[in-house]
């Protein structure tokens, strides 16, 4: 089932039914990448029958904490741990939020045949879907445009708190909000610096974090207000948690998994990208290289947020907030720098593809290639079980990353954001900036 622009505003039954044994995913950026990788592994892992091992869930020993493996039994830790058994075998709807209408309702379609695909190929096993499955699998747009922190235009309700006030309105609760649209000023390529990265460095570092892509300095929002890549990759972000807190919390307790918020960040999220006072340009405005830097802001505001929401000795319900690093795939940002040119775009994704696949090759752990191996990360943020994380009193929103091997054997990876001991006081400086901007856009949007 796909929800029309006639059918937005039917109420609750468009996306998430009268029962509470649903998992209801908000997937950003979903219509392509890592977003629509994000939406095909949920479609894998949850369409598996009773009482079958889901992939997602496994909790691996390269995703643990050195503290916490012990937990695991090294003889059978790779294998999955984690099923549903038939009495709690959950329904499934995935929000596509984004811009584009017609792009999401393209991506709907690829969802379906390739889970039709998958599913044949488990019936020829003898593995079939819970009872209802198909039945109960809803897949539906909800028009986003995270350059809008308002209430967006007028008949579409597309701005942040529009899409927010909206989700309110049609749906009793969220179970998983997957953060993963994002954005950078991304201008040419320096060819001479991508030579010199290479030879220094060798191809599947440089290829990972590059430091050849140019960027626009000053790269404003589409009403002059913000920086573009801050408000996009941090302010929009923010106010997505804030606003569906209340959504998240209500997630049914009777479901196998805990509500949570799954960032992605970037292998180049580092402490190193800021200038010497990041508070004094908190928007990256003089930055000639804004990308990197938000990330990490992103990242900071998570860590600020999963702590903040996780207090402990409280009776309300918790919602974890996590960050993760996909690694390196073909996405919309690989299109960056030949503008509308078509022919010269194709070429440079297939040459990104084919330079990716030679990196896993290589060894590279930063190369899955292909968007629902690196959206396993995001998946395992989402659906592990408690027990195998750490509380954020101990360390706030761990962070996931992705760990290719060259055969594609995809694992995850524990890690933690960088230096966010060092860094508390900043994140707590940059929600505060956020909170402010937030309120005073919820005042012009009329909902203060």
């Amino acid at each position: 089932m796909v929800a029309t622009r006639a059918s937005r505003r039917s109420g609750v039954g468009v996306g998430a039914g009268e029962d509470e044994n649903r998992v209801i995913a908000v997937v950003t950026g979903a219509n392509s990448g890592y977003g629509l990788g994000i939406c095909q592994a949920l479609l894998t892992n949850l369409s598996l029958p009773p009482g079958h091992p889901i992939p997602a869930s496994t909790p691996m020993p390269t995703a643990l904490p050195p503290s916490m493996r012990h937990l695991l039994d090294h003889s059978s830790s790779e294998e999955p741990t984690k099923s549903i058994s038939d009495r709690d075998s959950p329904t499934l709807t995935i929000i596509l939020a984004c811009r584009s209408e017609s792009k999401a309702l393209e991506a709907r379609q690829i969802l379906l045949d390739g889970h039709e695909k998958d599913l044949e190929k488990r019936r020829k096993k003898g593995i079939f879907p819970a009872k209802g499955w198909k039945d109960g699998l809803r897949i539906v747009w909800e028009g986003l445009d995270l350059d809008n922190p308002g209430l967006g235009k007028a008949g579409r309700d597309d701005g942040l708190l529009g899409f927010c006030e909206r989700l309110k309105d049609k749906y009793p609760y969220i179970t998983t909000l997957y953060l993963n649209a994002g954005m950078g000023a991304f201008g040419t390529i320096d060819y001479l610096a991508f030579c010199t990265q290479i030879l220094m460095q060798g191809m599947p570092k440089a290829m990972a974090q590059p430091g050849y892509q140019n960027e626009y300095k000053g790269a404003m929002s589409s009403d002059g207000e913000r920086g573009m890549v801050w408000g996009v990759n941090v302010f929009a972000q923010y106010i997505l948690i804030r606003e569906l807190i209340p959504l998240l919390r209500r997630s049914p307790e009777s479901l196998p998994f805990s509500p949570r918020v799954v960032y992605t960040s970037s292998l180049t999220a580092w402490m190193s990208r800021l200038h010497e006072k990041p508070l004094d340009d908190y928007q990256l405005l003089d930055y000639e290289k804004s990308y990197s830097a938000s990330k990490y802001m992103g990242d900071l505001v998570m860590c600020q947020l999963d702590r903040e929401y996780n207090p402990p000795n409280t009776k309300e319900r918790g919602v974890r907030i996590f960050t993760v690093d996909p690694g390196a795939v073909t996405t919309s940002l690989t299109r960056a720098g030949f503008g509308t040119n078509k022919f010269l775009i194709q070429i440079k994704v297939f040459l990104y593809y084919w330079s990716f696949y030679l990196c896993r090759l290589l060894g590279s752990p930063w190369h899955p290639v292909y968007a629902d191996q690196g959206a396993l990360p995001m998946l395992y943020a989402a659906l592990i079980a408690d027990m195998y994380l750490l509380p954020p009193n101990q360390v706030p929103s761990q962070k996931f990353s992705v760990l290719a091997n060259r055969w594609g054997n995809t694992k995850v990876a524990y890690g933690e954001v960088d230096k966010w001991e060092e860094a508390e006081e900043l994140g707590k400086g940059i929600v505060d900036k956020c909170e402010v901007l937030r309120k005073e856009w919820r005042r012009r949007s009329g909902l203060e």
